[in-house]
Protein backbone atom coordinates (compact mmCIF):
# COMPACT_ATOMS: atom_id res chain seq x y z
CA UNK A 1 0.00 0.00 0.00
CA UNK A 2 1.28 3.46 -0.83
CA UNK A 3 1.54 6.21 1.73
CA UNK A 4 -1.41 8.50 2.38
CA UNK A 5 -1.53 11.95 0.86
CA UNK A 6 -0.33 14.59 3.30
CA UNK A 7 -0.90 18.30 3.72
CA UNK A 8 2.62 18.80 2.31
CA UNK A 9 1.60 17.08 -0.92
CA UNK A 10 -1.42 19.35 -1.25
CA UNK A 11 0.65 22.46 -0.51
CA UNK A 12 3.29 21.54 -3.11
CA UNK A 13 0.70 20.71 -5.76
CA UNK A 14 -1.18 23.97 -5.16
CA UNK A 15 1.99 26.05 -4.86
CA UNK A 16 1.12 27.36 -1.40
CA UNK A 17 2.31 26.89 2.17
CA UNK A 18 1.07 24.22 4.59
CA UNK A 19 -0.51 26.94 6.72
CA UNK A 20 -2.52 28.18 3.74
CA UNK A 21 -3.88 24.67 3.14
CA UNK A 22 -4.73 24.42 6.82
CA UNK A 23 -6.50 27.78 6.74
CA UNK A 24 -8.53 26.75 3.70
CA UNK A 25 -9.56 23.48 5.35
CA UNK A 26 -10.46 25.12 8.67
CA UNK A 27 -11.75 28.42 7.31
CA UNK A 28 -9.62 29.99 10.03
CA UNK A 29 -8.29 33.03 8.17
CA UNK A 30 -9.22 34.92 5.01
CA UNK A 31 -7.71 33.31 1.90
CA UNK A 32 -7.91 34.76 -1.61
CA UNK A 33 -10.74 33.13 -3.53
CA UNK A 34 -8.50 32.02 -6.40
CA UNK A 35 -6.06 30.44 -3.93
CA UNK A 36 -8.90 28.75 -2.04
CA UNK A 37 -10.29 27.22 -5.26
CA UNK A 38 -6.83 25.96 -6.26
CA UNK A 39 -6.26 24.34 -2.87
CA UNK A 40 -9.70 22.73 -2.82
CA UNK A 41 -9.14 21.39 -6.35
CA UNK A 42 -5.87 19.74 -5.25
CA UNK A 43 -7.55 18.32 -2.12
CA UNK A 44 -10.15 16.75 -4.39
CA UNK A 45 -7.66 15.53 -6.99
CA UNK A 46 -5.25 14.04 -4.47
CA UNK A 47 -8.06 12.70 -2.29
CA UNK A 48 -6.41 14.31 0.72
CA UNK A 49 -8.13 13.26 3.96
CA UNK A 50 -7.63 15.79 6.77
CA UNK A 51 -8.96 14.20 9.96
CA UNK A 52 -10.72 11.52 7.97
CA UNK A 53 -13.42 13.66 6.35
CA UNK A 54 -11.88 15.16 3.21
CA UNK A 55 -14.93 14.98 1.00
CA UNK A 56 -17.02 16.92 3.49
CA UNK A 57 -14.23 19.44 4.02
CA UNK A 58 -14.12 20.15 0.32
CA UNK A 59 -17.84 20.76 0.40
CA UNK A 60 -17.21 23.06 3.40
CA UNK A 61 -19.79 21.18 5.44
CA UNK A 62 -20.08 18.04 7.56
CA UNK A 63 -22.89 16.23 9.32
CA UNK A 64 -21.19 16.64 12.69
CA UNK A 65 -22.49 19.03 15.35
CA UNK A 66 -20.48 20.19 18.35
CA UNK A 67 -22.33 19.86 21.66
CA UNK A 68 -20.83 22.06 24.37
CA UNK A 69 -21.76 20.83 27.84
CA UNK A 70 -21.35 22.47 31.23
CA UNK A 71 -21.28 19.49 33.61
CA UNK A 72 -22.12 15.92 32.63
CA UNK A 73 -22.08 15.05 36.33
CA UNK A 74 -25.27 17.09 36.68
CA UNK A 75 -28.27 14.88 35.74
CA UNK A 76 -29.86 17.86 33.98
CA UNK A 77 -26.95 18.19 31.55
CA UNK A 78 -26.62 14.41 31.18
CA UNK A 79 -30.30 14.02 30.23
CA UNK A 80 -30.22 16.99 27.89
CA UNK A 81 -27.05 15.72 26.21
CA UNK A 82 -28.67 12.36 25.53
CA UNK A 83 -31.78 14.03 24.15
CA UNK A 84 -29.74 16.25 21.83
CA UNK A 85 -27.68 13.30 20.62
CA UNK A 86 -30.84 11.31 19.84
CA UNK A 87 -32.45 14.24 18.03
CA UNK A 88 -29.35 14.76 15.90
CA UNK A 89 -29.03 11.05 15.10
CA UNK A 90 -32.62 10.87 13.87
CA UNK A 91 -31.77 13.63 11.41
CA UNK A 92 -28.59 12.01 10.14
CA UNK A 93 -26.14 14.04 12.22
CA UNK A 94 -23.46 13.04 14.71
CA UNK A 95 -22.85 14.75 18.05
CA UNK A 96 -19.31 15.58 19.17
CA UNK A 97 -19.13 16.59 22.85
CA UNK A 98 -16.91 19.14 24.53
CA UNK A 99 -16.83 20.24 28.18
CA UNK A 100 -16.88 24.05 28.54
CA UNK A 101 -17.35 24.33 32.31
CA UNK A 102 -13.74 23.88 33.32
CA UNK A 103 -10.42 25.35 32.32
CA UNK A 104 -10.98 28.21 29.88
CA UNK A 105 -7.93 27.43 27.74
CA UNK A 106 -8.90 23.77 27.48
CA UNK A 107 -12.48 24.71 26.58
CA UNK A 108 -11.35 27.09 23.83
CA UNK A 109 -8.94 24.45 22.52
CA UNK A 110 -11.84 21.98 22.42
CA UNK A 111 -13.99 24.39 20.42
CA UNK A 112 -11.14 25.05 18.02
CA UNK A 113 -10.63 21.31 17.59
CA UNK A 114 -14.30 20.93 16.70
CA UNK A 115 -14.01 23.79 14.23
CA UNK A 116 -11.06 22.02 12.63
CA UNK A 117 -13.38 19.06 12.14
CA UNK A 118 -15.67 21.47 10.26
CA UNK A 119 -18.69 20.88 12.48
CA UNK A 120 -21.82 22.18 10.85
CA UNK A 121 -23.00 23.95 14.00
CA UNK A 122 -22.97 24.02 17.79
CA UNK A 123 -25.47 23.25 20.53
CA UNK A 124 -24.47 25.11 23.69
CA UNK A 125 -25.71 24.14 27.15
CA UNK A 126 -22.84 25.36 29.31
CA UNK A 127 -22.48 28.26 31.73
CA UNK A 128 -21.50 30.86 29.17
CA UNK A 129 -20.99 33.63 31.75
CA UNK A 130 -17.90 31.78 32.95
CA UNK A 131 -16.74 30.92 29.45
CA UNK A 132 -16.39 34.32 27.78
CA UNK A 133 -13.51 33.11 25.62
CA UNK A 134 -15.64 30.23 24.37
CA UNK A 135 -18.46 32.59 23.44
CA UNK A 136 -15.99 34.83 21.61
CA UNK A 137 -14.60 31.85 19.68
CA UNK A 138 -18.09 30.75 18.67
CA UNK A 139 -19.11 34.21 17.53
CA UNK A 140 -15.92 34.63 15.52
CA UNK A 141 -16.40 31.26 13.80
CA UNK A 142 -19.67 32.35 12.16
CA UNK A 143 -20.90 28.77 12.56
CA UNK A 144 -24.60 28.47 13.50
CA UNK A 145 -25.15 28.13 17.26
CA UNK A 146 -28.22 27.39 19.35
CA UNK A 147 -28.30 27.54 23.14
CA UNK A 148 -30.52 25.45 25.42
CA UNK A 149 -31.56 26.66 28.85
CA UNK A 150 -29.84 30.01 28.52
CA UNK A 151 -30.63 32.97 26.33
CA UNK A 152 -27.99 34.96 24.51
CA UNK A 153 -28.77 37.98 22.37
CA UNK A 154 -26.37 36.96 19.60
CA UNK A 155 -27.73 33.51 18.74
CA UNK A 156 -30.82 31.29 18.65
CA UNK A 157 -32.03 29.83 21.94
CA UNK A 158 -34.58 27.47 23.46
CA UNK A 159 -35.40 27.57 27.14
CA UNK A 160 -38.05 27.20 29.82
CA UNK A 161 -40.31 30.00 31.02
CA UNK A 162 -38.12 30.62 34.04
CA UNK A 163 -40.09 33.53 35.47
CA UNK A 164 -43.29 31.52 35.31
CA UNK A 165 -41.52 28.68 37.10
CA UNK A 166 -40.57 30.98 39.95
CA UNK A 167 -44.16 32.16 40.17
CA UNK A 168 -45.52 28.60 40.27
CA UNK A 169 -43.12 27.60 43.05
CA UNK A 170 -43.84 30.64 45.19
CA UNK A 171 -47.60 30.39 44.64
CA UNK A 172 -47.59 26.76 45.76
CA UNK A 173 -45.77 27.59 48.99
CA UNK A 174 -48.06 30.53 49.72
CA UNK A 175 -51.10 28.27 49.27
CA UNK A 176 -49.62 25.90 51.85
CA UNK A 177 -49.45 28.78 54.33
CA UNK A 178 -45.75 29.67 54.16
CA UNK A 179 -44.85 33.32 54.56
CA UNK A 180 -41.10 33.16 55.16
CA UNK A 181 -39.95 31.82 51.83
CA UNK A 182 -36.34 32.15 50.69
CA UNK A 183 -34.64 31.64 47.32
CA UNK A 184 -31.44 29.55 47.22
CA UNK A 185 -28.87 29.89 44.46
CA UNK A 186 -25.33 28.66 43.80
CA UNK A 187 -22.32 30.37 42.27
CA UNK A 188 -22.67 28.12 39.23
CA UNK A 189 -26.26 29.21 38.50
CA UNK A 190 -26.83 30.36 34.92
CA UNK A 191 -27.33 34.09 35.40
CA UNK A 192 -30.27 34.75 33.08
CA UNK A 193 -32.41 31.82 34.21
CA UNK A 194 -31.53 32.42 37.86
CA UNK A 195 -32.58 36.08 37.67
CA UNK A 196 -35.86 35.19 35.97
CA UNK A 197 -36.74 32.47 38.48
CA UNK A 198 -35.97 34.77 41.39
CA UNK A 199 -37.96 37.59 39.78
CA UNK A 200 -41.03 35.36 39.42
CA UNK A 201 -40.78 34.24 43.04
CA UNK A 202 -40.33 37.83 44.29
CA UNK A 203 -43.24 39.16 42.22
CA UNK A 204 -45.67 36.61 43.70
CA UNK A 205 -44.59 37.36 47.26
CA UNK A 206 -44.85 41.12 46.82
CA UNK A 207 -48.29 40.73 45.25
CA UNK A 208 -49.29 38.96 48.47
CA UNK A 209 -47.89 41.82 50.55
CA UNK A 210 -44.79 39.91 51.64
CA UNK A 211 -41.27 41.26 51.25
CA UNK A 212 -38.98 38.51 49.89
CA UNK A 213 -36.16 37.35 52.16
CA UNK A 214 -32.58 37.96 51.03
CA UNK A 215 -31.42 35.20 48.65
CA UNK A 216 -29.32 32.46 50.24
CA UNK A 217 -26.04 31.57 48.53
CA UNK A 218 -25.18 27.92 49.16
CA UNK A 219 -22.92 25.36 47.54
CA UNK A 220 -23.52 21.58 47.59
CA UNK A 221 -21.13 19.96 50.04
CA UNK A 222 -21.32 22.88 52.46
CA UNK A 223 -23.12 22.75 55.82
CA UNK A 224 -23.22 26.53 56.21
CA UNK A 225 -26.95 26.44 55.50
CA UNK A 226 -27.58 25.28 59.09
CA UNK A 227 -27.00 28.71 60.62
CA UNK A 228 -29.40 30.41 58.24
CA UNK A 229 -32.14 27.84 58.88
CA UNK A 230 -31.89 27.67 62.66
CA UNK A 231 -32.46 31.39 63.32
CA UNK A 232 -35.84 32.47 64.82
CA UNK A 233 -36.65 34.30 61.59
CA UNK A 234 -35.42 31.48 59.38
CA UNK A 235 -37.49 30.56 56.32
CA UNK A 236 -40.00 27.76 56.59
CA UNK A 237 -39.66 27.05 52.89
CA UNK A 238 -37.07 27.51 50.17
CA UNK A 239 -37.15 27.59 46.39
CA UNK A 240 -33.87 26.24 45.05
CA UNK A 241 -32.53 27.35 41.68
CA UNK A 242 -32.30 23.76 40.38
CA UNK A 243 -33.01 20.16 41.42
CA UNK A 244 -29.36 19.15 41.58
CA UNK A 245 -28.80 21.72 44.34
CA UNK A 246 -32.17 21.04 45.98
CA UNK A 247 -31.38 17.33 46.45
CA UNK A 248 -27.97 18.19 47.92
CA UNK A 249 -29.63 20.75 50.21
CA UNK A 250 -32.12 18.19 51.53
CA UNK A 251 -29.26 15.80 52.26
CA UNK A 252 -27.28 18.52 54.07
CA UNK A 253 -30.31 19.54 56.13
CA UNK A 254 -31.21 16.05 57.24
CA UNK A 255 -27.74 14.53 57.58
CA UNK A 256 -25.80 17.33 59.24
CA UNK A 257 -28.08 20.20 60.25
CA UNK A 258 -30.84 18.36 62.10
CA UNK A 259 -33.50 19.87 59.85
CA UNK A 260 -36.15 17.52 58.50
CA UNK A 261 -37.78 17.99 55.11
CA UNK A 262 -40.67 18.78 54.93
CA UNK A 263 -41.46 18.77 58.68
CA UNK A 264 -39.09 21.65 59.42
CA UNK A 265 -38.48 23.00 55.94
CA UNK A 266 -40.34 22.71 52.64
CA UNK A 267 -38.15 22.52 49.53
CA UNK A 268 -39.04 23.20 45.89
CA UNK A 269 -36.59 22.57 43.05
CA UNK A 270 -36.53 23.33 39.34
CA UNK A 271 -35.99 20.96 36.34
CA UNK A 272 -37.58 17.65 37.43
CA UNK A 273 -34.49 15.53 36.88
CA UNK A 274 -34.98 11.76 37.10
CA UNK A 275 -33.93 11.40 40.74
CA UNK A 276 -36.46 14.04 41.81
CA UNK A 277 -39.26 11.53 41.35
CA UNK A 278 -37.68 8.74 43.39
CA UNK A 279 -39.76 7.86 46.44
CA UNK A 280 -36.92 8.49 48.91
CA UNK A 281 -36.45 12.01 47.50
CA UNK A 282 -39.95 12.92 46.24
CA UNK A 283 -38.96 16.47 45.39
CA UNK A 284 -41.64 19.03 44.60
CA UNK A 285 -40.29 20.80 41.56
CA UNK A 286 -40.98 22.92 38.51
CA UNK A 287 -40.68 20.58 35.54
CA UNK A 288 -39.28 21.70 32.23
CA UNK A 289 -39.57 19.48 29.11
CA UNK A 290 -35.94 18.67 28.27
CA UNK A 291 -36.69 16.32 25.37
CA UNK A 292 -38.93 18.94 23.76
CA UNK A 293 -36.24 21.59 24.14
CA UNK A 294 -33.67 19.30 22.55
CA UNK A 295 -35.96 18.61 19.59
CA UNK A 296 -36.72 22.29 19.07
CA UNK A 297 -33.07 23.31 19.42
CA UNK A 298 -31.85 20.72 16.91
CA UNK A 299 -34.61 21.68 14.45
CA UNK A 300 -33.69 25.35 14.77
CA UNK A 301 -29.98 24.65 14.32
CA UNK A 302 -30.36 22.42 11.26
CA UNK A 303 -32.78 24.89 9.74
CA UNK A 304 -30.23 27.64 10.30
CA UNK A 305 -27.49 25.50 8.74
CA UNK A 306 -29.61 24.84 5.65
CA UNK A 307 -30.42 28.54 5.36
CA UNK A 308 -26.79 29.57 5.60
CA UNK A 309 -27.05 30.99 9.14
CA UNK A 310 -28.95 34.03 7.88
CA UNK A 311 -31.54 36.03 9.83
CA UNK A 312 -31.96 37.56 13.25
CA UNK A 313 -31.64 35.39 16.38
CA UNK A 314 -34.79 33.54 17.39
CA UNK A 315 -35.76 32.77 20.99
CA UNK A 316 -38.24 30.03 21.83
CA UNK A 317 -39.64 29.48 25.33
CA UNK A 318 -41.37 26.29 26.39
CA UNK A 319 -43.98 25.90 29.16
CA UNK A 320 -43.21 24.62 32.65
CA UNK A 321 -45.42 22.92 35.21
CA UNK A 322 -45.39 22.35 38.95
CA UNK A 323 -45.10 18.76 40.15
CA UNK A 324 -46.07 18.46 43.80
CA UNK A 325 -44.45 15.68 45.79
CA UNK A 326 -43.54 15.03 49.41
CA UNK A 327 -40.86 17.70 49.98
CA UNK A 328 -43.46 20.40 50.70
CA UNK A 329 -46.22 20.74 53.31
CA UNK A 330 -47.86 23.39 55.47
CA UNK A 331 -45.45 25.03 57.93
CA UNK A 332 -45.16 23.64 61.46
CA UNK A 333 -44.12 27.04 62.85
Amino acid sequence: MGRSTTIVDVAQAAGVSKSTVSNVVRGAEPVAEETRRRVLAEIERLNYTPNGIARQFVKRRTTMVGVLVGDLGNPYHAHLSQAVERALFRRGHTAMFCNVDGDQDAAVAGVEALLEQRVAGFVLMGQIERAAQVAAALRASEVPVVTIGLRQGWTDSVGPRDREGGRLAAGHLLELGHRRIAYVRTASAEAGGDRARHAGYAAVLRAAGIEPLPPIAWEPGSVAIADALHEPTAPTAVIVWNDHTAVALIDACEATAGIQVPADLSVVGFDDIDVAGLRRIALTTVAQPLDLQAEKAVAMLLGRIDAGAAGRPRHVSVPVELRVRASTRSPAR
